[in-house]
């Protein structure tokens, strides 16, 4: 932001009269946001660590961003996000080590440790679980190092952080109490003896309701990673029984890689259609069940309807992740795991199907017609000069892919994709199809073309051998 505008800005803020608000402390706030937002810092809250003497209790991890609202020159509003809240469970992975350094008030506890590959990851990382807490009680509410360093004792070398922050999380359980996870590169192998490291925390930004200032100095953490404790370089798990999921999805699921962190599981389609000739797209909601807990996963690259359409092929490098930090869970070595898949995305296309419309005017002639699935597909068409619109109706778990298709006569009209449109309001909606330039003919009908449905019938658990 210039100078100019800034000092608008300010006086703006002073000039409200809105009563007696603290605007410089509002202006500070503001500062340390945009700071946060120019050095890269994302909205969405680090996940906290496991704090000294606690459970597995669940608890709050709180993005708090600066909630602002000012007048700018122009007379526009800038908004900075308000209070953002996610529901998080501590881990208690790896190897505890509980010890503290303290400087001018500020204590930093390494809490635990643990090392293993991400099998979203091609290498081995390093997370150190991390707390801090203002000693003195001086309402400081956000905690920023300037820099880490991991630096392995016995070489001299240090290892590279794998994220560009270092922004601690209020606990609310606590709230004098921030925490972090913070991830570096491993320098560990299966093979590794006990290594010696040292941690080293440098200049701390933080913040009061009346302050951004910083402390210029450095935290020090030494510490041994014990490789029995700590390193889990992972394991797979084939999946079997697979015959039926086969069948029905045209997929087929590849050994599940189980590491600290995460479960993957890659996934290749063997076959453009299941059995039964539809072409299943994905799953909409994708879980693992962990013994009584449901870990929510995600289906990544997140397929789209064209480059499904397209034939993706069998070597689609696609995969199901589950985190498991973000669920407090440690070694799942010895749980029962169920792998749930529901409401399949199923995309349906019959090309011999034709519904018959009267030749179309300029009143709208509405027709309906059952499609072989049980759906049926509402049309409204209508002839606005030389161009018929189709318009069809859409709901929640249906939803248009390719279009409608027009004959007039036995010849095949393609709709302008240029000017189709859509509008959803809630669960309902509507597709309209344009095709320019269609004479006057006597024997008209439209083709549903593709369109996708949410078809739960195909819900399916598979159990993976622990």
């Amino acid at each position: 932001m210039s100078r100019i505008t800034e000092q608008q800005v300010k006086q703006r803020m002073h000039d409200l009269s809105d009563g007696s608000p603290d605007y410089d402390e509002m202006w500070s706030r503001i500062q340390l946001e945009v700071k946060r937002r120019r050095s890269g810092w994302s909205e969405q809250p680090n996940v906290p660590a496991t704090k000294r003497g606690m459970s597995r209790a669940r608890r709050w991890a709180i993005a708090a961003s600066a909630a602002a609202v000012l007048a700018t020159a122009g007379g526009a509003a800038v908004y900075f996000n308000p209070l953002m809240q996610q529901e998080i469970a501590p881990t208690e992975m790896g190897q505890q080590i509980g010890i503290a350094t303290e400087v001018e008030g500020v204590e930093v506890t390494l809490d635990s440790v643990v090392v293993g590959r991400k099998p979203s990851e091609q290498d081995n990382q390093i997370a150190l679980h991390l707390s801090l807490t203002d000693v003195q009680n001086r309402g400081f509410n956000t905690f920023e190092f300037e820099s880490m360093t991991l630096t392995d004792l016995d070489t001299g070398e240090s290892l590279p952080m794998q994220s560009d922050r270092s922004l601690f999380q209020p606990d609310e359980a606590n709230p004098s109490i921030q925490t972090l996870i913070q991830y570096f590169a491993s320098n560990l192998s299966a093979d590794s003896q006990n290594k010696k490291y040292r941690l080293t925390l440098n200049n701390l930004t933080y913040s009061t309701t009346q302050i951004v200032d910083t402390i210029q100095k450095e935290w020090t953490l030494d510490f041994t990673i014990k490789n029995g404790e700590t390193v889990t370089f992972g394991y797979d798990l084939p999946i079997e029984n697979q015959t039926a999921f086969e069948q029905r999805t045209g997929m087929k699921l590849e050994p599940a890689e189980i590491g600290p962190f995460e479960l993957r599981i890659p996934l290749t389609r063997t076959q453009q259609t299941a059995s039964d000739g539809f072409k299943l797209l994905y799953y909409e909601d994708v879980s693992l069940r962990v013994d009584d807990k449901e870990v929510k996963g995600r289906w990544n690259p997140w397929p789209t309807t064209a480059n499904l359409l397209a034939n993706v092929g069998p070597d689609s490098p696609e995969a199901l992740y589950f985190n498991f930090v973000d669920y407090g869970l440690e070694d799942v070595r010895d749980r029962s795991l169920t792998l749930q898949l529901r409401n399949a995305a199923v995309v349906h296309e019959y090309p011999d199907l034709w519904t018959k419309v009267s030749p179309p005017t300029d009143q709208a002639q509405r027709l309906q017609q059952p499609m072989p699935d049980q759906y049926v597909m509402d049309y409204k068409v209508t002839r606005e000069g030389k161009d018929i619109h189709v318009q069809t109706l859409t709901k929640n778990k249906f939803t248009m892919v390719s279009g409608t298709k027009l004959k007039v006569d036995g010849k095949l009209y393609e709709s302008d994709p240029h000017q189709a449109s859509n509008k959803y309001v809630g669960d309902f909606g509507y597709q309209i199809d344009v095709f320019p330039n269609v004479p006057e003919g006597s024997e008209f009908s439209i083709n549903a073309g593709t369109y996708r449905v949410q078809d739960a019938s195909r819900d399916v658990d598979i159990p993976i051998p622990n």
